[in-house]
C-alpha cells in the first residue's frame, strides 16, 4: 500500500503477484489522479493474471459517493494502466462538470438571464417590462 497526499493506493493481484516494479508504474501513472484529491479518500488497482493478458480494475473510492470503477484489459499490465487511468481521468473530470453546473443554481441562471436582457436594451429586470 502506498500513500500519496493523502491518497491511499492498493494493489491486489488475483491469480498472480503485482511486482514492485508494476506497483511502481502504476502508482507513478495514479499520481495524475491526485489533483482531485479533495473527493478521492483511497484508490485501488485489482489485476487478475497480472503478467500475461492481464485485466485490471481500478476502484476508485471518493470520500462522498459511489466509488468509480474502469476496467481494462490490454496486452500488458503498464499499457493497462495508462488507458485505465485515462479513463478515470474521464470519469473524474465530467463528475467534477456535473457538480459545477448542479452548483450554480437557479440564481446564476437568473443573473445570466438579467444580463443577456441588458445587452437586448432591456432594464434587466424579468416580467412585462422588458418590452
Amino acid at each position: 500500500m502506498t500513500e500519496d497526499a493523502e491518497v491511499q493506493i492498493e494493489f491486489k493481484g488475483r491469480h498472480d503477484h503485482i511486482t514492485e516494479r508494476m506497483q511502481a508504474h502504476a502508482a507513478g501513472k495514479l499520481s495524475k489522479l491526485v489533483r482531485y484529491r479533495d473527493r478521492l479518500s483511497r484508490i485501488e488497482v485489482v489485476a487478475n493474471h497480472a503478467h500475461k493478458n492481464p485485466e485490471v480494475e481500478l476502484i476508485v473510492h471518493q470520500r462522498r459517493g459511489n466509488p468509480l470503477i474502469a476496467k481494462g484489459k490490454s496486452t500488458s499490465f503498464s499499457s493497462t494502466i495508462d488507458l485505465l487511468v485515462d479513463k478515470m481521468e474521464a470519469q473524474l473530470r465530467r463528475l467534477k462538470d456535473k457538480r459545477k453546473d448542479h452548483n450554480a443554481g437557479p440564481s446564476a441562471r437568473r443573473a445570466a438571464r438579467r444580463a443577456e436582457s441588458r445587452a437586448r436594451g432591456g432594464t434587466g429586470k424579468t416580467g412585462a417590462d422588458d418590452e
